[in-house]
């Protein structure tokens, strides 16, 4: 399932880089990247690592009230996976989904789920660029993903980071570390209140998704 929605959505590429370096890759600095229910072990199986390694190395947990363990980048200034160096994605080929899929994000109205363009990312602003990009939401729509798991990554999606408190947090916790939500929000700087875009996908969404050329 996720291997054909890589192989069908490329995300970035020499277009949209160019945009991300002039912006810094700001949301690689400010946004949780949140993996799918059995993302995790997906991506440990493209870097042929077990999952439990994969865990130590990359990821931390957000344990919500209810339990419910949602797997996500290791909480940081910067993403595990990016290069301080020459600023490049380890793992380009096979990133977390939503990450892959932003400024594409996903709400919640009534139970059902809408996709929105989130203005916020300097990508918005270039038409082909959105368009481009929403060419990845018939691929989403085929991943059935969960209504109640959504709600919970919706609590927390839209907030903004002190990351020196966070980094003094965890101190004495293990490499991979689990967080309840009420410690997350104590770490929360600020709210990002970015405005976002409503998309009508009331087309066919049988039709080919074929990628645009810019």
């Amino acid at each position: 399932m996720y291997e054909n929605f890589h192989n069908i959505f490329s995300g970035s590429n020499q277009n949209t880089l160019k945009i991300c370096r002039e912006c810094g890759g700001v949301c690689e600095h400010n946004k949780i990247g949140t993996l799918l229910p059995g993302e995790e072990e997906y991506m440990a199986k493209k870097l042929g690592i077990s999952v439990s390694e994969f865990k130590i190395r990359y990821l931390d947990a957000l344990k919500m009230d209810d339990e419910t363990l949602i797997h996500v980048l290791k909480l940081g200034k910067l993403c595990p996976f990016l290069s301080e160096e020459n600023k490049e994605c380890g793992c380009r080929n096979f990133k977390p989904i939503f990450c892959k899929i932003y400024p594409v994000v996903l709400t919640l109205e009534d139970n059902k789920i809408n996709f929105t363009i989130d203005k916020w990312c300097k990508l918005s602003r270039k038409k082909a660029c959105r368009l481009y990009f929403e060419t990845a939401i018939p691929l989403l729509l085929s991943l059935a993903i969960p209504i109640e798991w959504l709600r919970h990554v919706i609590s927390y999606d839209n907030l903004c980071f002190d990351y020196d408190q966070l980094k003094k947090y965890r101190r004495g916790k293990n490499k991979y570390a689990i967080f309840s939500l009420e410690e997350l929000l104590s770490l929360q700087k600020a709210e990002i209140k970015a405005t976002s875009l409503r998309v009508d996908f009331s087309h066919d969404f049988g039709q080919k998704v074929e990628e645009l050329v810019f």
